[in-house]
């Protein structure tokens, strides 16, 4: 009678110690599964915000685009500027795709001309990226950083030569 009453005991008293210890345990899950929806929350308002700003800075860039090439069809660089333009067009996809992984950012470009069905891309490395040792160099960081200041380096580099064949121009007349 001892033992059943000892075995009785010990089976109560593992039970409420289990059945405190579950509840600690679904309160602990509950805490983890809000923490889970807040960061949730947090890494899609994160993900808009950085897409909004990707939008942003693409029309900038494709406005900053459309003067050089309005302005500067007269010019030698305008070919350049042409080849360009597939790189900024698709500054979006290019951008989303050096944000998932790094080291996309040549093959994202490679794709981006090809889906444009222009087989420039040589020519665009070749006369474009290998002509200048700072664009060379944010080429080959291969990453989003690099290609923000690529393009960024590539408008400068082609309103500085538009500024400066506007000012020959200017004083030959």
């Amino acid at each position: 009678m001892l033992a059943v009453l000892i075995i009785t005991v010990l089976f109560v008293a593992l039970s409420i110690y289990f059945f405190f210890r579950a509840e600690k345990l679904q309160h602990s899950l509950l805490r983890q599964n809000r923490e889970t929806t807040n960061k949730l929350k947090e890494n899609t308002a994160l993900t808009k915000s950085i897409a909004l700003i990707a939008s942003n800075h693409e029309e900038f860039a494709k406005n900053r685009l459309q003067l050089l090439l309005t302005n500067n069809n007269k010019h030698q660089c305008s070919a350049n500027i042409e080849l360009i333009k597939p790189l900024i067009n698709n500054y979006v996809i290019i951008f989303s795709e050096c944000l998932k992984e790094k080291g996309k950012l040549q093959a994202a470009t490679k794709k981006c001309f090809e889906n444009q069905g222009t087989s420039d891309y040589k020519e665009f490395i070749n006369k474009v990226i290998k002509n200048d040792e700072k664009i060379q160099r944010l080429w080959a960081s291969n990453n989003v950083v690099g290609f923000i200041s690529l393009v960024e380096a590539l408008l400068v580099k082609y309103e500085a030569i538009e500024v400066e064949s506007a000012s020959i121009q200017s004083t030959s007349s």
